[in-house]
């Protein structure tokens, strides 16, 4: 379904960062956000998370959309690079240090406590200083919010404490980029996995700060290997074959609660799965968690 003409400027968005290739995991969420955005008739658009330089693999932005394009995912408009929107970050940053929101923090890893939120130390230090990372000054609120998958929620930002809006490296954080740009008018809907479930929070509060508009959220349920860990680069998570994409997204609506398909779907084009993916797809159905390994079951 296409967006219709009232909501051309409303989207969801799928938001990979170039630092390694899709996995199984990914291509669930691409597919999820992908569905509900056709579900809710609005566009689906598709973000690179690249601020991280010195994370980000050469080459890896095109090979994730050459990835999605064999999936027939391609999104309503042309991709948007982070590294692109530079300075709508700086302009938030820079309204936050006018009303008093930031402060610039000499801590380093060493001296700052192994767990728990960062204890206030450089709070003073409200003056713009070079090579130091800027933190928000946190207020001591809750967060509720309601999951369209997970439920009610409710956070304590005080045990999320004062975090870094920008590295001392000089690079933008997720959590403010992603503020910025996900509580843009444009951006209605988001959905992605559990596993950023706590990070809507203080995602929230810098919409709150910054007078933006908080999209609705639905977390997906994660893809674990047989360990019970998140599918990832880290996990050593393979990387999801461009050459099978019918297989490929019959497994990935299989983990988003899709009923079993009828039979003889062996020469389903990609096209064809989403379709029947289309016409299915329910958030309602979607469960909260997945088995352990449920990448590895067999369809």
């Amino acid at each position: 379904m296409q967006a219709s003409s009232e909501t051309q400027s409303a989207a969801g968005r799928f938001a990979p960062s170039p630092t390694g290739p899709l996995h199984a995991g990914s291509l669930v969420t691409a597919v999820a956000s992908y569905l509900s955005a056709r579900a809710s008739g609005i566009q689906w658009l598709i973000r690179i998370d690249d601020l991280d330089g010195p994370r980000n693999q050469p080459g890896m932005t095109q090979h994730i959309l050459n990835t999605l394009n064999a999936h027939n995912l391609y999104p309503d408009r042309a991709p948007i690079l982070q590294s692109d929107r530079m300075a709508l970050y700086e302009e938030a940053l820079a309204r936050l240090q006018a009303e008093n929101q930031l402060f610039y923090c000499t801590c380093t890893r060493k001296t700052l406590p192994p767990s728990g939120p960062y204890p206030g130390t450089c709070r003073h230090r409200t003056t713009p200083t070079p090579e130091t990372a800027v933190r928000l000054r946190v207020p001591d609120v809750r967060m509720t919010f309601e999951d369209r998958i997970q439920g009610p929620q409710e956070i304590d930002l005080a045990d999320v404490g004062d975090f870094v809006v920008k590295r001392r490296d000089g690079i933008i954080s997720y959590h403010l980029a992603c503020a910025v740009d996900d509580g843009s008018r444009e951006v209605t809907e988001v959905v992605r996995g559990a596993d950023l479930l706590l990070e809507t929070a203080p995602q929230l509060a810098v919409m709150s700060l910054l007078g933006g508009t908080p999209p609705t959220y639905a977390h997906i349920p994660i893809l674990t290997n047989a360990s019970g860990q998140k599918l990832s680069k880290q996990t050593a998570a393979a990387a999801i074959n461009p050459r099978t994409p019918s297989s490929n997204l019959k497994q990935a609506l299989r983990a988003l609660g899709m009923e079993a398909p009828p039979a003889g779907n062996d020469d389903w084009t990609p096209q064809r799965w989403l379709a029947w993916g289309e016409q299915r797809f329910d958030l309602a159905r979607i469960p909260r968690t997945l088995p352990a390994g449920f990448a590895n079951i067999a369809s």
